[in-house]
């Protein structure tokens, strides 16, 4: 994910061994995502939390442009953010 947020293709198979409904690249893009916004205490978090989170980690420029565009709102935990970009497996996406 180091040039930002990616989602799978339509049709990409479910890698065995990642949580059912993301692929191998879907769980490998939501590590890298939160490698950027994790923390002692980092949530919840606003829109502008994470940003200036990710920011202090120097994320890369894409990382940056993803987050600026998430909805101005509270973000629970990681996987609220990465359902978002949907990356939250097959419950989210159906």
């Amino acid at each position: 994910m180091e040039q930002g947020i990616e989602r799978d293709r339509p049709g990409q198979e479910h890698e065995p061994g990642s949580p059912e409904g993301l692929s191998r690249q879907e769980v490998d893009s939501r590590s890298d995502l939160a490698r950027w916004i994790s923390g002692t205490h980092a949530f919840p978090a606003s829109r502008q939390d994470l940003l200036v989170r990710a920011e202090s980690e120097s994320a890369p420029d894409g990382v940056l442009s993803a987050l600026r565009a998430l909805p101005d709102r509270t973000f629970a935990n990681v996987e609220d953010v990465a359902r978002e970009f949907g990356l939250g497996g097959r419950e989210q996406r159906d």
